[in-house]
């Protein structure tokens, strides 16, 4: 296996064939399958945008993966988190899916799949109203989204994911934390 060094982050292009991206292992069976039969479609359609890494010792092996869309959120799904009144529609960015492939876990891929998340987020804040952003968390992945800040909407039910959300002043705060 290579170093992290060896590990580049670049926007996904649906035109390019990438190296065991149909091979991709998360030991996720929903991500799997979207990674293997669905990415390139929804890139295509512009319903998201999509971020890879690959290991360039391993001939550009698709190692890891974030997508990444405009969302809006019921200010009623808010109302514990916000300071006052808000619209009823609130304006965020959507973590659709943040995949890591299984042989490269335990190397802090997320983490910096995560941080690229909160820059992409950041920027688009600055060009756009943008009050946080939003996620499902499944089971397996909810405790990596909590150490990373974001606050359950509704309480955890094990067989359904948990909306999650991180606003912005937060993001901010801690991409400043990690940069």
């Amino acid at each position: 296996m290579s170093g992290d060094d060896d590990v580049v982050l670049e926007q996904y292009k649906p035109d390019k064939t990438y190296n065991k991206q149909k091979r991709f292992d998360c030991e996720n069976k929903t991500i799997n399958k979207f990674v293997s039969g669905s990415l390139k479609k929804q890139i295509r359609q512009k319903l998201s945008q999509c971020f890879v890494l690959l290991d360039t010792n391993n001939a550009d092996r698709f190692i890891g993966f974030y997508t990444l869309s405009a969302f809006a959120i019921n200010a009623s799904d808010l109302e514990a988190l916000s300071a006052g009144s808000l619209p009823s529609r609130i304006p965020c960015s959507r973590l659709i899916m943040l995949g890591v492939d299984k042989n490269y876990k335990g190397r802090g891929l997320g983490k910096r799949l995560m941080k690229s998340v909160f820059l992409k987020t950041i920027e688009a804040a600055e060009k756009i109203g943008i009050y946080g952003l939003f996620l499902d968390a499944d089971e397996q992945a909810y405790t990596f989204y909590l150490d990373h800040g974001f606050i359950a909407l509704q309480k955890k039910v094990k067989t359904k994911p948990t909306p999650m959300f991180l606003h912005i002043d937060t993001i901010r705060a801690a991409f400043r934390d990690s940069a």
